[in-house]
């Protein structure tokens, strides 16, 4: 995402096109949200984990009644028109993943 944006671009294409993406991004993002929350207490920041892992959760709600097709076109259309933004958006996730690191740490 951070050094080759168009090649991060074109496998979001051509995941999305796999028959299990839709249920993935659900699964992960219950799963993901579900270890943020379970966990937030042991978090010096409680309060943000708390709020991502419910975020999360929301997300995944939203895709559960998304039409499979429309999450599959909103993917490709997204991949397609916000290469200009893979780069600041890996930095910050680079960034937002030590911090967090560090968050569950202290």
């Amino acid at each position: 995402m951070l050094l080759k944006p168009v090649a991060f671009a074109d496998a979001i294409i051509v995941f999305s096109r796999k028959r299990y993406f839709h249920y993935f991004e659900i699964l992960s993002r219950l799963a993901i949200g579900a270890a943020l929350l379970l966990d937030a207490h042991n978090t010096a920041y409680p309060l943000v984990f708390e709020f991502i892992g419910n975020l999360l959760f929301i997300v995944a709600i939203v895709l559960v009644f998304m039409a499979e097709k429309h999450h599959k076109k909103f993917a490709v259309t997204a991949a397609k028109q916000c290469v200009s933004w893979f780069k600041p958006a890996g930095l910050a996730a680079i960034a937002f993943g030590l911090w967090t690191l560090y968050a569950s740490m202290i």
